[in-house]
């Protein structure tokens, strides 16, 4: 009997040492999944903003108007300069146009007079006067084809050469102790015309 109580004493102790050495259940080690986040969930989670302390970055470049409203007070600027020049440039060329006009009559006038006169040497003075004026048209032309091809110091020079061309019919008649009231009249006026237009060209210049 004792020798019974001893065997069922041995098996107990090694279905015990059995139980105790088996491995865990696989679900036991597994962990458990995390819940799916659900739409609820994804539109309470805070959504980070752009704040204006933080610059453009390679990953935003500058859209093209953004770049043109940037460049407006430049453009405009140039354009304010370009209609300024075009402005005093169109009146430097009318004046010129006016003057050519003008020696053109006066031409004719002094043609006149050179027919009726009776003094050589007033005759003298008033051919030589034609040809000053022929080279005052020709310096007209000249100044406005420098004014177009924007080579202002050409077009000071050959403007100039205008008021020089008819001073010069004036002075031959000085020199005879023959005042022109006429001559001298319109040489005041072709050096106060030229004057002014010498000015409109200083403007283009600034």
């Amino acid at each position: 009997m004792t020798h019974t109580n001893h065997t069922f004493s041995v098996v107990l102790f090694f279905v015990f040492l059995l139980f105790t050495q088996c491995p865990k259940p696989i679900s036991a080690l597994t962990p458990a999944p995390s819940p799916t986040p659900t739409a609820n969930d994804e539109d309470s989670s805070p959504t980070p903003t752009p704040t204006s302390s933080s610059g453009p970055t390679s990953d935003s470049p500058i859209s093209n108007s953004e770049r043109f409203e940037l460049s407006l007070s430049e453009i405009g600027v140039q354009k304010a300069t370009v209609a300024s020049q075009t402005k005093e440039a169109n009146l430097a060329n009318k004046q010129l146009e006016g003057i050519e006009h003008k020696i053109e009559e006066f031409k004719t006038i002094l043609t006149k007079r050179e027919e009726g006169s009776a003094s050589e040497s007033t005759k003298s003075c008033l051919a030589q006067c034609q040809e000053n004026l022929e080279e005052a048209i020709d310096g007209v032309k000249m100044g406005i084809e420098s004014i177009n091809d924007q080579d202002l110091e050409k077009a000071n020079v050959d403007i100039s050469g205008i008021s020089t061309d008819v001073e010069t019919c004036n002075d031959c008649f000085i020199e005879l102790d023959a005042k022109d009231k006429d001559i001298n009249a319109f040489t005041e006026w072709v050096k106060g015309v030229t004057k002014e237009c010498l000015s409109n060209l200083k403007k283009i210049k600034n």
